[in-house]
């Protein structure tokens, strides 16, 4: 089976840079470095297996993984099986009214 592509949309680009540059402030660089190995780690894992994490509400082709425990990765897979967008990184302590998935 070839190996899934993954395509980084241009919100989840954005909303992680945004975690990423919210941690600047909070967190030392060495837990920074852990948090982008773990990002790295957990698109890993999706790439081996993309329905290995929760469903996310009704749709069984989008999922959520817990990254951290306050920040969740959305992603979708095709309906091909062969891609997996990475939709939105969110932060749990957001209002989850708020969110709103769109590649």
């Amino acid at each position: 089976m070839p190996e899934l592509v993954i395509v980084w949309s241009d919100k989840s680009k954005k909303t992680y840079a945004d975690i990423i540059e919210y941690l600047n402030f909070k967190w030392t660089e060495k837990e920074i470095h852990h948090f982008i190995f773990r990002t790295d780690s957990l698109i890993e894992k999706i790439t081996g297996n993309p329905y290995l994490f929760q469903q996310y509400k009704t749709d069984p082709l989008t999922r959520q993984a817990v990254l951290h425990e306050n920040v969740i990765l959305i992603y979708q897979i095709s309906a091909e099986g062969d891609t997996v967008n990475l939709l939105t990184f969110w932060s749990t302590r957001q209002n989850p009214k708020k969110l709103k998935l769109g590649k």
